[in-house]
């Protein structure tokens, strides 16, 4: 089963290799302000096609993620690691999220959601989670 999308407009298109182990609804400010529930991927397994934009959040010190989105519609698609944390990991980061709310809701049905709390995490090492996990519906 393919996992394709795009944005609202269809500038951006999304193709994922696979289907997402869970899907997570993290609360830090960035992610609660847009409404994003992630899916996280290698980005060996992701192809994104199409001109984006990036947004650095401003309320950290040294950001982990570039915050991806069309630069037609501002449908935020997916988010990549920054130049900062590449460097402070070693020169490699094998992680990056998907936008799944660019996904239809039957597609997500049955999914693992998860509850990261992005608020309570100082964007370094393993986060906690605001609450216990749930099947999407």
């Amino acid at each position: 089963m393919t996992w394709n999308t795009t944005c609202h407009c269809g500038a951006v298109s999304v193709r994922l290799a696979k289907a997402p182990d869970e899907v997570a609804e993290c609360n830090c400010s960035l992610c609660f302000s847009h409404g994003i529930l992630w899916a996280y991927y290698s980005p060996k397994d992701v192809a994104i096609d199409g001109a984006t934009r990036t947004y650095n959040r401003a309320d950290r010190a040294n950001p982990n993620s570039d915050l991806h989105f069309c630069a037609t519609c501002g449908c935020a698609t997916h988010w990549s690691a920054t130049a900062g944390l590449i460097e402070r990991m070693g020169g490699e980061v094998d992680m990056m999220g998907v936008n799944m709310r660019l996904f239809a809701p039957e597609r997500l049905s049955g999914l693992r959601l998860v509850f990261p709390d992005g608020r309570g995490w100082s964007g370094e090492g393993a986060w906690d989670y605001a609450r216990d996990a749930e099947v999407m519906r």
